[in-house]
């Protein structure tokens, strides 16, 4: 036994200071009196024992002074180790996003992950297990349980197709068990030995991968611009494959799966390739590209588009370079015009004016600015993960001179270390350079990202954009909406008015607000589009799978009671004798 409250033992004054005063309490001498009514009481308490009779007189002297020894034992907390051993927790890290669907046998990643997973729980009866989902927002599905609810568990998982995030994953493991120590198992298709950088020597991490080169063709990105009565459709495509695979690109309505049009494609190993359908007459709201060919992953052989109902009047400035309109005007129909004549609300304003930056609610595109004077640029252009360069990045591109960067504006590129194009709060996208400056209107990426800044302008404002898979936005509505799929069937009610978060599967959803009804899609993100291979690995120092384990039990709560009691007897015993005297 042991006592974690020493500190407490300064109470011992309490005890002290009880017996102090009974020993220093007034004493009343005996006097003979000329009496014989207390005779008979006298001599039946020379017949009782000294000691009984010491506890008669001093009765509530003792009960005081064992009350407070029981109080300061109370209070020094004294406790009980037991000793015994317990298994090491086993933790499971499942990576639940949308390449788990490849299938480099007759079973996809996730299955066989499944199987690996139950496999090694038929060795760990007595354990603690734990399983925890990867995603932004890591959570566990279920955590130190036993290995007949985690086989459940297991079974019943399902892929959420969102980004695995695995570093946040990773983290949240570290921060509950790194104390004490745990075998942890992740399950994944490619990680890099520099993400377990540890520092702790109690935990072992086993490594869990995809060694097995797939076929894969990929839908890298598809958009789609309505052009009065057609439609105009762009799909750009991946070829990751060992030797030539052709294949077949459907073009279909989302709400009715009608095709509308198919091309075929050439499939060249490490390829990219444009394909483009142009004057496709249809009324879709949304339409959907399909992937037809030999391929071990079929989660991104389907993309999404929305299209607009009412589209924009494009105005270009007719100061602006003539490669510029010309690309403009091979996308659609522009005006080449200052624009004033026009409804700022009611057009797709490129312009080299950096006034229009404040002017109506509609974002622009912004080449140059009028307001400053231009300094030297230095360095290789770069660009961030942007949607906008999906189709086409600048790249080796000549700037000779850049303007001053707009503060609290996202930076989409750089030159060197200055920004080259970014992205206000309101979507405007200003590229800080004179085309003449650059020789980028000569390169064939030139038309291909005026084209993408076109389309992010000018989206249909009764749609509420892209999403991925789960993804949780702001959106604008004015109170919480309900949200369905494209046929019709009920999913589930957004968390707010202002919050949206999207379905896990990727698709065309509609939300209803009253009366109204507005589109988005989910769409895989660009990281789910490419399949990672690598090797299988263990690292970590943690070699057995029990440890012994000291449990302190405390033992105040038992004297509870007692002091209670004696409490209760001491108050009894004042109230029938009173005082001692």
């Amino acid at each position: 036994m042991g006592f974690a409250g020493m500190t407490n033992l300064w109470t011992l004054v309490f005890p002290l200071t009880v017996i102090i005063y009974y020993l220093f309490r007034k004493r009343f001498e005996p006097k003979m009196i000329s009496s014989t009514l207390f005779w008979n009481e006298d001599r039946r308490e020379e017949n009782v024992s000294p000691f009984i009779r010491n506890l008669q007189r001093n009765a509530l002297f003792y009960l005081q002074l064992l009350a407070l020894l029981v109080f300061v034992w109370m209070m020094l907390e004294p406790f009980t180790k037991h000793s015994g051993t317990e298994g090491i927790p086993l933790v499971f890290i499942v990576d639940s996003s949308a390449t788990m669907l490849a299938t480099p046998k007759d079973s996809t990643l996730f299955e066989m992950n499944q199987a690996e997973m139950e496999k090694l729980l038929e060795s760990a009866e007595g354990r603690p297990i734990s399983v925890v989902i990867t995603g932004k927002e890591p959570e566990f599905a279920i955590q130190n349980s036993d290995s007949h609810a985690a086989i459940q568990v297991i079974e019943d998982l399902t892929v959420r197709y969102e980004q695995n995030h695995m570093e946040t994953s990773i983290e949240l493991v570290k921060s509950m068990y790194s104390e004490h120590g745990a075998e942890v198992h992740i399950f994944t298709d490619s990680l890099e030995r520099t993400a377990l950088s540890y520092d702790g020597t109690n935990m072992s991490w086993h490594v869990h991968t995809n060694d097995e080169k797939l076929n894969n063709h990929s839908i890298v990105r598809f958009g789609a611009n309505r052009l009065e009565d057609s439609v105009t459709a762009i799909v750009k495509l991946h070829h990751d494959t060992e030797k030539a695979q052709p294949g077949t690109i459907r073009l279909k309505e989302a709400d009715t799966r009608n095709v509308l049009a198919e091309k075929s494609f050439d499939g060249e190993p490490g390829s990219e390739e444009l394909v483009s359908f142009k004057k496709i007459e249809t009324n879709a709201p949304a339409l959907l590209v399909e992937l037809d060919g030999n391929d071990d992953y079929l989660a991104d052989n389907t993309s999404y588009a929305l299209l607009a109902t009412e589209r924009a009047k494009v105005v270009v400035d007719a100061e602006l370079h003539e490669l510029l309109k010309k690309a403009a005007q091979a996308i659609e129909e522009v005006t080449i015009d200052s624009g004033e004549d026009f409804e700022e609300g009611d057009i797709l304003r490129i312009t080299g004016s950096e006034s229009f930056l404040d002017q109506g609610n509609r974002p622009i595109f912004l080449v140059g600015r009028n307001d400053v004077k231009p300094i030297e640029a230095k360095g290789e252009v770069s660009v961030t993960n942007d949607p906008l360069f999906s189709i086409a990045a600048p790249k080796d591109m000549y700037v000779e001179e850049v303007y001053p960067s707009y503060e609290d504006y996202e930076v989409l590129a750089r030159i060197g270390k200055d920004p080259l194009i970014q992205r206000s709060p309101r979507g405007d996208i200003i590229f800080l350079a004179d085309l003449e400056a650059t020789d980028w209107p000569l390169q064939p990426t030139f038309p291909l990202f005026v084209w993408s800044v076109m389309k992010s302008l000018s989206d249909d404002a009764e749609t509420l954009g892209i999403f991925t898979p789960l993804q949780r936005k702001s959106v604008v509505m004015t109170e919480a909406a309900d949200i369905y799929e494209l046929s019709g069937s009920y999913l589930y009610s957004a968390e707010s008015a202002n919050t949206l978060q999207a379905p896990a599967i990727p698709g065309i959803y509609k939300v209803t607000e009253g009366t109204t009804d507005k589109l988005f899609a989910v769409q895989l993100d660009a990281s789910e589009r490419i399949l990672r291979i690598g090797d299988s690995y263990s690292t970590g120092n943690l070699t057995a799978t029990d440890r012994d384990t000291e449990q302190i039990i405390p033992v105040i709560w038992p004297f509870l009671v007692p002091l209670l009691l004696l409490l209760l007897v001491e108050w009894e015993v004042q109230r029938r004798r009173g005082y001692p005297y």
